[in-house]
């Protein structure tokens, strides 16, 4: 009698002890799409307390996150961030990827095998090689835990949702309407099927843009000697040839991300049971037809204000629904460049675009005075150079061969620093912030080229539609993170750490384990106990 006595008080002892962990009930990921802290750090008297000020100043604030990959759009660094790992493991090495079986450029996350809802895209998060935070906290719980990534772009929410998200949401700007795929077990959330069927998505769509505050009293305004005013609608066209709004470049695409966030919170009682909860967002400060990436602009400006709007009130709702202490809120943005080419080129600094096309077709011609009149280069995207590898075997010419004298020529273009094989990269030992390191973390097995482009600094690759593949090819580069709520004291982590590092450490918080292909450490933080 008295060994069973003993038995039900430690097992009683063991539950109390496990079901006393202290852990956030809700995390919510707050990614915008080109935050940078100078951006904060000169808008700062502009904004509210209780918005990216609180953010970013109440909390941890994480000054050398250091991100050891190459800049290849969001989606890479928000699954690098999530996973813990680099692409060389989860696979994600850029918002598209060269398919040589198709001969075609498609979404990472291309998936023939899903059917969308509300879109003719077929995505899943098939292609994303390893788990994320929001997967091991799914699986801590037994599926008990509830999880949903609303945003804007159709890559960044995948990442943002992992595999195994209730649901996920992304924005059509040609159609004005949520979408989403069939991937997830939850379908799309009945919350943006009602807001597609109500009109409620095409009226904020509708809303006219113009400043918040007369064009003079702006800080972007006071070295321009005539500033003007700005009217926008969101469902204007980017371009006379193509179909796509301007919507995701627009306020209008954060003031809809954050009404069906909230209302998801709201709705399915987000944060209020003892299984942890996560809520991805996506937000933008990203102007349309965007040139300069310092806030230079009214535009710029005025959407960083607006957000502040949204967040004190996102904020707001979910502290007094759930409580501050069990709300742990990550906001973080992606790769930047301090500035982009234009502006340096404004100021006699040595920059400019890579145009891919135009170089492939020099490179081809090139290739056709000496080994003849063939396709010699099967395709190309985002730095990956594919070489028509059965055609050099039927000619029977040496493939190290053309390689090398390819990569000989590529090195005489203006803007290009280095060419590399993948072998090259495989068998060479590098340093961890070499250029050699971040290119070979940033390339995986399956997706690799034959030749592998680096840029100069202040250079930056555009397609034939001048948008950029890639924000910055600085040899360090940083990304901005900030957490704030929950135990979260506020302090400034001045220490380097690595992208890598951030997974874990949420691993730490959420007491779950760490992404299954995760590289990183937990960093340690001062908690308000």
């Amino acid at each position: 009698m008295k060994k069973i006595l003993f038995i039900l008080i430690v097992f009683t002892q063991i539950g109390f002890s496990q079901e006393s962990v202290s852990k956030p009930r809700l995390i919510v990921g707050i990614m915008v799409d080109g935050l940078q802290q100078r951006h904060l750090d000169q808008l700062w008297t502009r904004l509210d307390a209780n918005g990216f000020k609180k953010l970013a100043g109440e909390g941890a604030k994480f000054e050398r996150v250091v991100c050891n990959i190459v800049s290849a759009g969001n989606v890479t660094d928000i699954a690098t961030l999530l996973t813990g790992t680099v692409p060389y493991y989860h696979g994600v090495v850029s918002t598209n990827v060269y398919d040589r079986s198709t001969d075609k450029v498609t979404s990472v996350f291309s998936d023939k095998q899903q059917s969308g809802i509300e879109t003719n895209l077929k995505l899943s998060a098939k292609s994303l090689r390893a788990n994320t935070i929001v997967d091991e906290l799914m699986l801590a719980s037994q599926g008990n835990s509830k999880s949903y990534a609303i945003g804007i772009h159709p890559e960044d929410v995948i990442a943002l949702g992992g595999h195994g998200s209730n649901g996920v949401v992304w924005m059509d700007d040609v159609f004005m309407k949520w979408c989403s795929t069939a991937y997830y077990k939850g379908g799309m959330p009945w919350q943006a099927v009602d807001m597609n069927s109500s009109g409620g998505f095409q009226r904020i769509a509708d809303r006219v843009w113009q400043p918040l505050y007369a064009p003079n009293s702006y800080v972007s305004a006071l070295n321009e000697k005539n500033t003007t005013s700005f009217e926008y609608k969101a469902t204007q066209k980017k371009s006379a040839k193509g179909a796509a709004s301007i919507l995701k470049n627009t306020p209008s695409a954060n003031s809809l991300v954050a009404e069906l966030g909230l209302r998801i919170c709201r709705e399915e009682k987000l944060g209020l049971d003892q299984f942890p909860d996560a809520l991805m967002l996506q937000f933008t400060v990203r102007p349309p037809f965007e040139k300069k990436l310092s806030v230079q602009s009214v535009e710029k400006e005025d959407m960083y204000l607006r957000l502040d709007n949204e967040l004190q009130f996102l904020i707001q709702k979910i502290e007094s629904n759930i409580g501050k202490e069990n709300v742990l809120f990550v906001l973080f943005g992606n790769q930047t460049s301090s500035y982009s080419p234009e502006e340096l080129l404004e100021n006699n600094i040595y920059a400019g675009y890579f145009n891919a096309n135009r170089s492939m077709a020099l490179l081809s011609s090139y290739l056709m005075a000496i080994y003849g009149p063939e396709k010699w280069i099967q395709g190309y995207y985002a730095k990956h150079i594919y070489l028509n590898k059965a055609l050099i075997e039927e000619k029977k010419i040496d493939f190290k061969e053309i390689q090398e004298v390819a990569k000989e020529f590529l090195l005489e273009f203006e803007g290009v620093q280095s060419a590399y094989s993948f072998g090259q990269l495989m068998s060479i030992a590098a340093g961890t912030d070499t250029e050699m390191s971040k290119i070979r973390n940033s390339s995986y097995k399956n997706l690799a080229g034959d030749i592998i482009l680096t840029l100069m600094p202040g250079w930056l690759e555009v397609d034939d539609n001048a948008s950029s593949v890639g924000e910055t090819d600085a040899l360090i580069s940083y990304l901005p993170l900030y957490f704030y709520g929950w135990k979260i004291a506020q302090q400034t982590i001045a220490a380097k750490h690595q992208i890598t590092d951030i997974a874990p450490t949420l691993s730490y918080i959420l007491c779950i384990a760490y992404p299954n292909a995760a590289i990183g450490t937990s960093i340690k933080l001062a908690n308000n106990e």
